[in-house]
Protein backbone atom coordinates (compact mmCIF):
# COMPACT_ATOMS: atom_id res chain seq x y z
CA UNK A 1 0.00 0.00 0.00
CA UNK A 2 1.25 3.54 -1.19
CA UNK A 3 2.15 4.37 2.76
CA UNK A 4 0.63 8.31 2.09
CA UNK A 5 -2.55 7.03 1.15
CA UNK A 6 -3.90 6.38 4.42
CA UNK A 7 -2.98 10.79 5.18
CA UNK A 8 -4.48 11.58 1.51
CA UNK A 9 -7.44 9.32 1.69
CA UNK A 10 -8.46 11.10 5.16
CA UNK A 11 -7.86 14.32 3.35
CA UNK A 12 -9.86 13.91 0.41
CA UNK A 13 -12.82 12.24 2.29
CA UNK A 14 -12.81 15.03 4.16
CA UNK A 15 -12.79 17.35 1.16
CA UNK A 16 -15.26 15.45 -1.00
CA UNK A 17 -17.72 14.32 1.61
CA UNK A 18 -17.85 18.28 4.38
CA UNK A 19 -17.90 17.72 7.83
CA UNK A 20 -18.34 14.07 8.25
CA UNK A 21 -21.16 13.80 6.15
CA UNK A 22 -21.34 10.66 3.60
CA UNK A 23 -21.13 11.63 0.03
CA UNK A 24 -24.65 11.70 -2.06
CA UNK A 25 -23.06 8.78 -3.97
CA UNK A 26 -24.27 7.75 -7.51
CA UNK A 27 -27.66 8.85 -7.24
CA UNK A 28 -26.91 12.23 -6.34
CA UNK A 29 -27.14 15.19 -7.54
CA UNK A 30 -24.60 15.94 -10.33
CA UNK A 31 -23.71 12.45 -10.85
CA UNK A 32 -24.09 10.90 -14.35
CA UNK A 33 -24.17 6.98 -15.33
CA UNK A 34 -24.14 4.31 -17.90
CA UNK A 35 -23.85 0.79 -18.55
CA UNK A 36 -22.58 -0.89 -21.22
CA UNK A 37 -22.79 -5.14 -21.32
CA UNK A 38 -23.61 -5.07 -17.86
CA UNK A 39 -20.85 -3.02 -16.57
CA UNK A 40 -22.40 0.21 -14.14
CA UNK A 41 -20.10 3.57 -14.60
CA UNK A 42 -21.56 5.86 -12.49
CA UNK A 43 -19.23 9.48 -12.18
CA UNK A 44 -18.85 12.81 -10.59
CA UNK A 45 -16.58 15.53 -11.77
CA UNK A 46 -16.49 18.17 -9.24
CA UNK A 47 -14.17 21.06 -8.15
CA UNK A 48 -10.39 19.41 -9.13
CA UNK A 49 -11.37 15.87 -8.67
CA UNK A 50 -13.68 12.75 -9.85
CA UNK A 51 -14.98 10.31 -7.93
CA UNK A 52 -16.32 6.94 -9.80
CA UNK A 53 -18.04 4.07 -8.87
CA UNK A 54 -17.81 0.75 -10.94
CA UNK A 55 -19.98 -2.34 -10.95
CA UNK A 56 -19.79 -5.34 -12.61
CA UNK A 57 -21.13 -9.07 -12.90
CA UNK A 58 -18.21 -10.08 -11.34
CA UNK A 59 -16.24 -11.54 -7.90
CA UNK A 60 -12.70 -10.44 -9.47
CA UNK A 61 -11.27 -7.40 -10.32
CA UNK A 62 -12.72 -4.44 -12.35
CA UNK A 63 -10.85 -1.55 -13.65
CA UNK A 64 -11.55 1.94 -15.50
CA UNK A 65 -8.96 2.96 -17.75
CA UNK A 66 -9.38 7.06 -19.19
CA UNK A 67 -8.62 8.01 -22.15
CA UNK A 68 -7.01 5.47 -24.42
CA UNK A 69 -4.81 6.05 -27.50
CA UNK A 70 -5.01 2.54 -29.13
CA UNK A 71 -6.30 -0.29 -26.98
CA UNK A 72 -5.05 0.42 -23.71
CA UNK A 73 -2.03 2.47 -24.76
CA UNK A 74 -1.86 5.77 -22.68
CA UNK A 75 -4.84 4.76 -20.75
CA UNK A 76 -5.03 6.14 -16.75
CA UNK A 77 -6.18 2.59 -15.77
CA UNK A 78 -7.73 1.91 -11.97
CA UNK A 79 -7.94 -1.30 -11.49
CA UNK A 80 -9.33 -3.19 -8.16
CA UNK A 81 -10.99 -5.81 -5.89
CA UNK A 82 -12.49 -6.97 -2.81
CA UNK A 83 -10.83 -10.50 -1.71
CA UNK A 84 -13.81 -12.30 0.40
CA UNK A 85 -11.46 -15.18 1.44
CA UNK A 86 -9.53 -12.23 3.43
CA UNK A 87 -12.21 -9.38 3.53
CA UNK A 88 -9.71 -6.98 2.10
CA UNK A 89 -9.59 -4.24 -0.55
CA UNK A 90 -6.88 -3.08 -3.29
CA UNK A 91 -6.65 -0.70 -6.02
CA UNK A 92 -3.54 0.03 -8.49
CA UNK A 93 -3.35 3.18 -10.56
CA UNK A 94 -1.48 1.43 -14.01
CA UNK A 95 -0.73 3.09 -17.25
CA UNK A 96 -1.90 1.55 -20.57
CA UNK A 97 1.94 0.78 -21.94
CA UNK A 98 0.87 -0.64 -24.87
CA UNK A 99 -2.02 -1.55 -26.64
CA UNK A 100 -2.69 -4.48 -24.75
CA UNK A 101 -1.07 -4.44 -21.67
CA UNK A 102 -0.67 -1.93 -18.65
CA UNK A 103 1.71 -1.90 -15.50
CA UNK A 104 1.71 -0.32 -12.08
CA UNK A 105 2.49 3.50 -12.20
CA UNK A 106 5.04 2.97 -9.88
CA UNK A 107 6.39 0.69 -11.56
CA UNK A 108 7.45 2.94 -14.00
CA UNK A 109 8.89 6.15 -12.02
CA UNK A 110 5.16 7.40 -11.60
CA UNK A 111 3.11 7.89 -8.50
CA UNK A 112 0.06 6.02 -7.54
CA UNK A 113 -2.68 8.74 -7.34
CA UNK A 114 -5.80 7.63 -5.79
CA UNK A 115 -7.45 9.97 -3.38
CA UNK A 116 -9.77 7.03 -1.79
CA UNK A 117 -11.10 4.09 -2.46
CA UNK A 118 -13.32 1.02 -1.34
CA UNK A 119 -14.25 -2.26 -2.58
CA UNK A 120 -17.05 -4.35 -2.26
CA UNK A 121 -18.99 -7.99 -3.52
CA UNK A 122 -22.75 -8.65 -2.94
CA UNK A 123 -24.31 -11.56 -4.86
CA UNK A 124 -21.83 -12.07 -7.63
CA UNK A 125 -20.97 -8.50 -7.85
CA UNK A 126 -17.90 -6.22 -7.16
CA UNK A 127 -18.68 -2.85 -7.08
CA UNK A 128 -15.16 -0.29 -6.86
CA UNK A 129 -15.36 3.17 -5.55
CA UNK A 130 -12.46 5.74 -6.03
CA UNK A 131 -11.56 9.51 -6.45
CA UNK A 132 -8.65 10.92 -8.06
CA UNK A 133 -7.60 14.14 -9.30
CA UNK A 134 -8.52 15.51 -12.73
CA UNK A 135 -4.97 16.79 -12.95
CA UNK A 136 -2.51 14.24 -11.10
CA UNK A 137 1.09 15.90 -12.76
CA UNK A 138 1.66 12.65 -13.06
CA UNK A 139 3.10 11.52 -16.81
CA UNK A 140 1.24 8.27 -16.41
CA UNK A 141 -2.21 9.99 -15.89
CA UNK A 142 -3.56 11.84 -18.39
CA UNK A 143 -4.77 15.44 -17.13
CA UNK A 144 -8.55 15.12 -17.97
CA UNK A 145 -10.81 18.41 -18.20
CA UNK A 146 -14.54 19.72 -17.35
CA UNK A 147 -16.72 19.86 -20.28
CA UNK A 148 -14.69 17.51 -22.47
CA UNK A 149 -15.60 13.71 -23.41
CA UNK A 150 -13.38 11.09 -22.99
CA UNK A 151 -13.38 7.36 -23.99
CA UNK A 152 -13.15 4.46 -20.71
CA UNK A 153 -12.38 1.37 -21.28
CA UNK A 154 -14.89 -0.72 -18.36
CA UNK A 155 -13.37 -4.32 -17.50
CA UNK A 156 -13.57 -7.16 -15.11
CA UNK A 157 -11.64 -10.44 -14.54
CA UNK A 158 -13.58 -13.46 -14.03
CA UNK A 159 -15.09 -14.69 -11.08
CA UNK A 160 -12.41 -15.09 -8.18
CA UNK A 161 -9.41 -12.99 -9.68
CA UNK A 162 -8.44 -11.03 -7.09
CA UNK A 163 -5.14 -9.74 -8.47
CA UNK A 164 -3.69 -7.53 -11.08
CA UNK A 165 -2.61 -10.00 -13.71
CA UNK A 166 -5.51 -12.01 -15.07
CA UNK A 167 -6.64 -11.25 -18.36
CA UNK A 168 -10.31 -9.65 -18.40
CA UNK A 169 -13.36 -11.46 -18.77
CA UNK A 170 -14.82 -9.03 -20.62
CA UNK A 171 -13.84 -5.67 -21.69
CA UNK A 172 -15.67 -2.27 -23.34
CA UNK A 173 -15.68 0.71 -24.03
CA UNK A 174 -17.81 3.91 -23.69
CA UNK A 175 -17.82 7.89 -23.90
CA UNK A 176 -17.95 10.13 -21.07
CA UNK A 177 -18.16 13.41 -20.35
CA UNK A 178 -17.50 15.26 -17.51
CA UNK A 179 -19.97 17.88 -16.58
CA UNK A 180 -19.33 20.07 -13.59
Amino acid sequence: MNRYLPTVACVAIAFMSGCGDDPAGPSGEGWQEVTVDGITLAWLAEGDSLQVELTAPTTGWVAAGFDPSVGMQDANILIGYFDADSSSTAIRDDWGNAPASHRSDLLMGGTEDILSFEASESAGTTTLSFAILLDTGDAYDKPLEHGSSYDVILAYGPDGADDFTTQHELATVTTVTLQE
